[in-house]
């Protein structure tokens, strides 16, 4: 971390490398994640909408979203 002349700090720079050669593995089983299962709730244009994303092979949960329309 750099610091500017105000004391705050500044983050240094991070290259996003797009990469469609490779498969991302599951953190759970170690398996290929070739596709992802979401499970939604909610109404989508009332209150939003809370998504659950899990391992097609193991079922575990890999992470979560929530998306707002107000």
């Amino acid at each position: 971390m750099q610091e500017n002349v105000m004391g705050a700090s500044k983050a240094n720079s991070m290259t996003i490398v797009k990469r469609n050669d490779l498969t991302p593995l599951c953190c759970h089983c170690s398996k290929e994640l070739t596709e992802v299962y979401a499970k939604t709730s909610g109404v989508p244009f009332i209150a939003g909408k809370n998504s659950m994303f899990f391992c097609p092979h193991c079922r575990k949960v890999l992470g979560f979203a929530q998306s707002r329309m107000i």
